[in-house]
């Protein structure tokens, strides 16, 4: 009989921090929903803006070959969500920190910049970090650092995801097709 008393104990001693995370995280969940900014959040979705061909320049060298230490990428960007700004002009430029060890003129990672200027003259400004996900794009995310534009404030933080396709020839111009896609902390 005592043994059996233990071993019950032993079970309830094991079931009971379980049932208090449990509980905790039921707890936790339902104050996020019915908060203003949880609910905000929960309900927002990424705006995605399409630029199908961006035009990729290269900084140029004084003697080639040598290492391309930043690249700049143009083009006409268009979303079909409703409410948010339905085109923009995308300019990009990309900091290299790590290259290709096969080409100088390949990024393999770095920093970088997106300046938006709207059809309604408003601007976005948004920092990133990149990392090549393959041999044909770089993958971005980063966040909106400043601008006029009342879709994509700074505060609350406006993260930013993309795309950016890899140039054939990353020593020379192209133009590269781009996506790039917006978490509003409001829902549009």
């Amino acid at each position: 009989m005592h043994r059996t008393k233990e071993i019950i104990m032993s079970r309830i001693h094991h079931v009971r921090p379980l049932a208090t995370l449990v509980t905790a995280l039921a707890l936790f969940t339902f104050a996020l929903a019915v908060s203003p900014h949880g609910a905000a959040r929960a309900a927002t979705t990424a705006v995605t803006y399409t630029v199908a061909t961006a035009t990729f320049t290269p900084s140029s060298c004084d003697v080639p070959p040598c290492q391309v230490l930043s690249d700049t990428f143009t083009g006409p960007g268009t979303t079909t969500a409703a409410g948010v700004p339905a085109s923009g002009d995308f300019t990009w430029t990309f900091t290299a920190s790590k290259h290709a060890s096969s080409n100088s003129c390949a990024f393999t990672q770095g920093a970088g910049s997106l300046d938006v200027t709207w059809a309604d003259a408003t601007t976005t400004e948004v920092t990133f970090d990149f990392k090549a996900r393959d041999a044909h794009s770089w993958a971005i995310k980063g966040q909106v650092t400043a601008g006029s534009n009342a879709f994509y404030p700074t505060s609350p933080q406006t993260p930013v995801s993309g795309v950016v396709g890899y140039p054939p020839n990353p020593c020379t111009g192209a133009t590269v097709p781009a996506t790039i896609s917006f978490l509003p902390p409001v829902p549009s």
